[in-house]
C-alpha cells in the first residue's frame, strides 16, 4: 500500500513537472484529451434521490467528437491572457496565485474573451462574437469555446470509455475530487488527483466549471415532452442565468454529482468558479 503511494507521487509529479515546462510553448497548452462521438443519457435517472428538478428526467443524447483540455484553466494561463491584453487579474484570494492553480474569479463574459484570445494567439478561428449584447458561438470553429453541459456531462461520463462511475472517473469521490472534505479551503494544484477514463482531471470538485448552456428549470423536461427542440443539445436558446458543473473545493458530494448544476447569472464571480476548454476540432 505504502509503494502504491510512493508510486502514485512520483507519477503525478512527473506529470507536473512535464506539463509546467509545456507551458512555455505556445503550441503546448492547453493539452487537450479527444472525446469521440456517442450516445448517453443525459440528466439523472429518475431514481436518483439526490437529483434536483432541473436534472430529471433524463434523456438519450448524442454527442459529435470534440477535444476537451485536460485541465482547468490555470493561474498561470491566465496571467498570459492578462500580460498580453494589459488587463488586472481578478481578486486576490488568501491562497494567493499559484501558478498551478486553477484561475478563480472570473466571469463567463471574461471565460468568453479568455477562449477568443487563445484562440487567434494557438492560431485557430474564434469560435465566439458578438452581436449587440449577446455573444453568439460558432459550433464549427476549431477555436476554443466553453463545453455545452452535454458535451460537459459526457466527458464526465468518461465518453464512450465510461465505467458507469458515480462521480467522474471513480465510485470514491476522494480518488479524484477536492471538495469540501479534503480541501483545506482553498483549490489545489491541476492534475493532483486521478484522472477519468480519458486522461481528464479535475471535473469533479477544485473549482465549479462554466459551460455554454443557459439555464432553463424545466429544459430537460420540455424537450423529452416534446414541447421545445434541442436537436444540438445546446441548452435553451435564452435565458438570464448560465451554468457551472463540477463543484468545487467548498462543495458537499452531492454538488460532485456528473448530473448536479448550477445556475448563476454570467457576470458572477466567486472564489470558487472557473473554467475549462473545448474545441470542436483540432485544425
Amino acid at each position: 500500500m505504502k509503494n502504491n503511494y510512493i508510486l502514485k507521487t512520483i507519477l503525478l509529479t512527473i506529470v507536473s513537472v512535464s506539463l509546467s515546462f509545456a507551458q512555455g510553448n505556445d503550441h503546448a497548452w492547453p493539452e487537450m484529451a479527444k472525446v469521440e462521438s456517442g450516445t448517453f443519457m443525459f440528466g439523472a435517472n429518475k431514481k436518483d434521490m439526490q437529483a434536483e428538478k432541473d436534472e430529471k428526467p433524463n434523456r438519450k443524447v448524442s454527442v459529435k467528437e470534440f477535444y476537451m483540455s485536460k485541465f482547468e484553466v490555470t493561474v498561470w494561463e491566465w496571467k498570459e491572457y492578462t500580460k498580453a491584453n494589459k488587463l488586472k487579474m481578478p481578486k486576490v484570494q488568501a491562497w494567493g496565485w499559484n501558478n498551478d492553480f486553477p484561475i478563480t474569479n472570473v466571469t463567463w463574459e471574461q471565460a468568453v474573451e479568455f477562449c477568443n484570445w487563445l484562440s487567434v494567439k494557438q492560431g485557430y478561428n474564434k469560435a465566439y462574437s458578438k452581436v449587440g449584447p449577446r455573444y453568439v458561438c460558432d459550433f464549427e470553429s476549431n477555436g476554443f469555446r466553453l463545453p455545452t453541459e452535454a458535451e460537459w456531462e459526457f466527458a464526465a461520463h468518461g465518453g464512450r470509455k465510461g465505467k458507469g462511475y458515480k462521480y467522474v472517473g471513480a465510485n470514491d469521490l476522494e480518488l479524484t475530487s477536492w471538495n469540501v472534505t479534503n480541501s483545506e479551503a482553498r483549490p489545489h494544484a491541476y492534475g493532483s488527483k486521478y484522472a477519468n477514463e480519458l486522461g481528464i482531471f479535475d471535473m469533479n470538485g477544485n473549482v465549479w466549471e462554466w459551460c455554454w448552456d443557459f439555464y432553463d428549470v424545466n429544459h430537460n423536461k420540455a424537450v423529452k415532452n416534446g414541447m421545445v427542440q434541442d436537436a444540438n443539445n445546446r441548452g435553451p436558446r435564452r435565458g438570464e442565468k448560465r451554468i457551472v458543473k463540477g463543484g468545487s473545493w467548498d462543495s458537499k458530494s452531492s454538488f460532485c454529482r456528473i448530473t448536479n448544476k448550477v445556475s448563476t447569472l454570467p457576470g458572477n464571480t466567486y472564489e470558487f468558479y472557473g473554467m475549462r476548454l473545448v474545441q470542436t476540432k483540432r485544425f
